[in-house]
């Protein structure tokens, strides 16, 4: 199933994008009304909130005073943080039960108002923010008849704007009227969620376009690889020795075809194998691959690879699983260290991409002929200047 994380600050209208994305045919879970549900009267959850705040927090029906439970832990950090160890396991833990409970091809959505500050990104397929003007969230909460002091210290003790931004693939801006609001989700779910949920289904990653587009380098290339990798590393742990952003995109300030090139180095291709079904769940699917083998090592099976790619089609990524000291996995951080480091290089691969771009309209058969350059003239001077500059293949 896919499975999609909402959030957003308190009064930035998160609310209203779950009910929408509700609409569209998503499993909502709230995090909000799980919270109220672990804690209810006669629960183990409510037991350990009184046996650590006392009885005090408890109305006369024995139920959980929460604004009594607020006063307290949104003036003081380290209670509100023994208030998240009881609530926030609970929490999770039923989650799962919803969600394993829900059919195989369904759109999960989870609504989960501390994404950024519990860690849980890596553990969705997407993850989405919903974004207000600070000023806007106040007037919504004094709306619902909320303090402004005590509006302030629930989005102070939050997670910032940017924090939020860090761990999310899509962010929704939420500062017009509710038809606006409703159009980004609906296209939001028809260009990208369910696509992406039928990738999954099919076991599929997103392709490149065949039509051939470079554009200039976007700032979110690079929150878009830590994304992923957070992801990979989730799945492999220890097993991923490295991953590392290679490629054009990984060069600053430089032209790129909008694809995300990602290397796992790897103690042995195996041992990718052997996480095979853990990567196709978390939506990464592949096969076998060959790097062109270059002069020095013409032995095929020296530049032999996984090769993946991600479900996702807002974020078309290809994954280069490497053995440790290959000449593959050396060559491709090599490469990229080169280009950032000389600007002859960039220049002189840009003038390339330039011509073969004027000359081929087709992504394949752009990325064919661009194989002669590599082997005639990149090859020869990145291992020229690694000799000069003492560059060597990091390890770890």
């Amino acid at each position: 199933m896919l499975r999609v994380a909402l959030t957003g600050g308190i009064g930035a209208g998160k609310s209203t994008v779950a009910a929408k994305l509700s609409e569209l045919g998503a499993r909502v879970v709230d995090a909000d009304a799980l919270s109220r549900e672990v804690v209810a009267p006669d629960t183990e959850g409510l037991a350990a909130v009184v046996s650590r705040f006392g009885a005090g927090v408890l109305d006369d029906q024995g139920a959980l005073d929460r604004a009594e439970l607020a006063a307290i832990v949104f003036s003081n950090p380290s209670a509100r943080a023994e208030l998240e160890a009881i609530v926030h396991p609970r929490v999770r833990a039923r989650a799962r039960e919803l969600t394993d409970a829900m059919p195989d091809d369904a759109i999960v959505v989870q609504d989960i108002p501390l994404l950024a500050e519990t860690g849980q990104a890596p553990g969705f397929h997407l993850n989405i923010d919903v974004e207000a003007p600070r000023e806007l969230r106040l007037e919504r909460l004094a709306a619902r008849g909320l303090p402004r002091a005590d509006a302030e210290r629930r989005i102070d003790a939050q997670a910032s704007d940017a924090e939020r931004r860090e761990v999310c693939d899509v962010v929704l801006h939420n500062d017009g009227d509710l038809h606006d609001l409703e159009h980004r989700v609906k296209m939001l779910w028809d260009e990208r969620i369910t696509p992406f949920a039928e990738n999954l289904r099919l076991g599929r990653y997103e392709p490149r376009p065949d039509k051939l587009q470079l554009v200039h380098t976007d700032p979110e290339w690079a929150h878009r690889f830590e994304h992923l990798a957070a992801r990979i590393r989730r799945v492999m742990g220890p097993s991923a020795v490295r991953i590392d952003h290679v490629g054009s995109t990984a060069v600053p300030d430089f032209l790129a075809k909008d694809v995300i090139d990602i290397q796992v180095t790897v103690v042995a291709l195996p041992l990718v194998d052997a996480f095979q079904d853990a990567l196709g769940e978390a939506g990464f699917f592949g096969k076998v691959g060959l790097d062109t083998p270059k002069p020095e090592y013409p032995s095929a099976a020296q530049w032999e690879k996984r090769f993946y790619g991600y479900a996702d089609p807002g974020n078309i990524a290809h994954i280069h699983f490497r053995p440790i000291e290959s000449p593959g996995q050396r060559f491709a951080l090599l490469f990229r260290d080169w280009l950032r480091a000389d600007p002859q290089a960039r220049a002189d691969y840009a003038h390339a991409k330039g011509a073969l771009a004027a000359k081929f309209d087709a992504a394949p058969d752009y990325t064919e002929a661009k194989e002669s350059w590599f082997s005639t003239e990149a090859w020869p001077r990145a291992n020229a200047w690694a000799a000069e500059t003492g560059w060597h293949a990091p390890v770890c």
